[in-house]
């Protein structure tokens, strides 16, 4: 199973949100209340092959490249529109967190497979491809 489509997976559950109110009532300008129409959406209910990944359980995963050199780890996804996984955040180089700068890849880059209890991660990317790729601005929160 790749990456793209255990992301795939996640991100339609997360587009999958409960169902919101038809209606909302706060104040308007004036300080009165008024009711406004909302987006509902319509809850539909996903059974997930025991093969699909969870953020969860990746997020941290090391990346290693063809060659099994760690290159690094999975720090984040970027997911746009609500639902569509568009980058993987890598984090690369450094040491015990020190110097490490973070790369954003497509997720068709990342194959994702089982390994054992765990996930396995692999690019085809040399660590100097990785620390010459574009640095992707990223604030970690922690």
């Amino acid at each position: 199973m790749t990456l793209k489509t255990a992301l795939a997976t996640a991100a339609l559950l997360l587009a999958c949100g409960p169902a919101l109110a038809q209606t909302a009532t706060q104040p308007d300008a004036g300080g009165a209340m008024t009711t406004q129409q909302v987006k509902t959406a319509t809850v539909q209910f996903v059974t997930l092959q025991p093969t699909a990944a969870v953020t969860s359980r990746i997020l941290g995963t090391k990346v290693t490249n063809a060659q099994n050199e760690s290159v690094g780890d999975i720090a984040d996804l970027v997911i746009v529109d609500g639902k569509t996984v568009s980058a993987v955040i890598l984090g690369v180089g450094g040491f015990l967190g020190i110097g490490e700068r973070y790369v954003a890849v497509s997720p068709d880059s990342v194959v994702l497979t089982r390994d054992g209890d765990s996930w396995k991660a692999t690019v085809a990317a040399t660590k100097d491809e990785l620390s010459k790729a574009p640095a992707f601005d990223y604030k970690k929160k922690g």
